[in-house]
Parts: C-alpha cells; structure tokens; sequence
C-alpha cells in the first residue's frame, strides 16, 4: 500500500512537471511569435536602394562612359527605374565608377529585367576591368535625416562613412545613429541618410551618406544653437546618455570599422541628366 502511494505520487509530480514544462514552452513560443509579428510590422514596406561599382578596362575609360550612358539613356530614361551615377574621387577606389537605383520596393524585384541585362553584358561588361557585383541596401528612416523630403534633385557631391559593426553590437550602433539623427533634426543640420547592406555583401556593414554642392559651404541664415551637440542629446535622451552611447557606439566597430570616401556626380551617366 505504501509502496503504491509513493508510486503514484512520483506519477503525479512526474505529470505536473511535465505539464509545467509545456505552460513553459507554449508560453515560449507565443513570446517568440509575437516577437515575429512585431518586427514584421516595424519591417512593413522597407525601402531598398540598388549599388554597382565599376572600374573600366585600362585605356577604355571614355569608351565604359559613352556604352554606359547610352545604355543608361535606353533603359533608365523615368523616374521608376533611373539610375545615378558617380565617380569615387578619394581613397583607394579612387576612379571607380558608383551606380545607384533608389526607393526600390520587394515587387521591384520581381520585375523581369533580361533584356536590360542582355545589352550590358554585349555593349557594355567589354569595357569593365572589374565589376563588383550587385549589392542591394535597406534605408533606415530611424537613422537617416531629411530636412526636404520634397527635393529629389542628386548632391554633386556625396560623402560616404562605411561602419563594420562587430555581432551583437547592432543595438549600440543604431541606437547613436538613431538618436544623432534627431539632434541633427533639432539642430537644423543638413540631410543625411543611413543603409544597412542586405544582400551581396556583409550584413552588418553600414553606410552613412551626407551631399553637398560646394565644398565651400553657405553661410546658415539662422543663429546657432546656444546649446552643445552633447547638452542637446542628453537632455533629449537622458542625463548622461551622451557619454554612454557615445562608448557603446566606438566599441561597435570591428577593427577595420570605419572607412571613408568622396563621390563626385556623373551627369552625363545619369537618368535625366543627359545632353
């Protein structure tokens, strides 16, 4: 009798146990779905730019221009697929020639663009010494700032800050780019975007991007702000943050973390730009 008391009692907790653990588990995944469902939402109707980077065959840069730019003029002639061009004008890939297709949706995708390719690689890929694939880019609104959305009009020059940011170091660097990008809302600062690489490359590579016109810069009309960049974002973002996320931000980069160039407008290879 005894013997079989115990038995059952062993049954019975074995049982609670068991139950427990699956409470534990369904409650697992009703977390982890909810999580699904709520980046889904932050992920709704992402905007993708497209990037190729060209350097043309040694003695054959006029003739890479002039196939480029009549295959840009046949194929990328409205606003829904134009492309812009650029030249890199600093740092070692100084001549290289940078494509780039923006406000891209996932139907873009979809789309059958054989023919577009076709001709590039006949009258254009001839005269390409390397070609470094195409990467496709997510923008970051939480992270970018623009103070003329109503303007679509290209920078002749645009200012690149590439950042390798080490795994499970994502949040830090989001977080100061996130916020840099509201202090530079509140402080009137130009426009700036932000772009996290997707596909064709590292996924934790980042790019930063600033325009201009003209290295010398117009004088701002309106007064400066009383207040420092570093009071601003501790008063927006909480005492001490400033120091914090500034940190945390530095220790976000692998070692080789941060390179910078300089573009300069091709208009003669660009949509809408051509004589």
């Amino acid at each position: 009798m005894v013997i079989s008391s115990l038995i059952a009692n062993r049954q019975n907790s074995f049982n609670q146990l068991k139950e427990t653990k699956m409470k534990k588990s369904i409650l697992l995944w009703m977390v982890l779905l909810l999580s699904t469902s709520i980046y889904a939402q932050r992920g709704d109707n992402p905007v993708y730019w497209n990037s190729w980077e060209y350097s043309p065959k040694e003695g054959m840069r006029a003739d890479f221009e002039k196939a480029a730019a009549k295959k840009t003029a046949m194929f990328n002639s409205s606003p829904e697929n134009a492309i812009v061009t650029y030249r890199i004008i600093t740092g070692p890939d100084t001549g290289n020639y940078f494509r780039v297709q923006g406000d891209k949706t996932a139907a873009d995708y979809d789309m059958d663009r054989t023919r577009e390719g076709k001709y590039w690689e006949d009258n254009v890929a001839k005269y390409v010494g390397n070609d470094k694939g195409h990467v496709r880019w997510q923008y970051l609104e939480n992270g970018s700032h623009d103070p003329n959305p109503d303007d679509t009009s290209f920078s002749k020059y645009v200012s690149r800050t590439f950042y390798s940011v080490k795994p499970g170091k994502v949040t830090h660097f989001r977080r100061w780019m996130s916020r840099m990008s509201k202090v530079a809302e509140k402080r009137g600062w130009d426009g700036r975007s932000l772009y996290r690489l997707i596909s064709g490359g590292n996924r934790n590579l980042f790019v930063w991007t600033a325009g201009f016109d003209t290295y010398k810069r117009a004088e701002d009309d309106s007064p400066e702000p009383d207040t420092t960049v570093r009071q601003d974002y501790n008063e927006m973002f909480g005492w001490g943050s400033w120091e914090e996320d500034r940190e945390n931000f530095n220790a976000s980069f692998e070692y080789w973390g941060v390179q910078r160039d300089l573009m300069q407008l091709v208009p003669e290879m660009s949509s809408g730009m051509m004589n």
